[in-house]
């Protein structure tokens, strides 16, 4: 993966509102998309 593909893809990922996570595998990297959902929130 270049590292324009790299950016393409985090940005694809931070346009739809979710953090992305760019992670080493062996000698190249991975692009996580981590979706965080809220399942509980107390009136506080």
């Amino acid at each position: 993966m270049t590292d324009t593909e790299l950016l393409e893809a985090i940005k694809a990922i931070i346009k739809r509102g979710n953090d992305a996570e760019v992670r080493r595998k062996g000698d190249g990297c991975i692009v996580l998309e981590v979706k965080k959902t809220i399942k509980y929130s107390s009136s506080g």
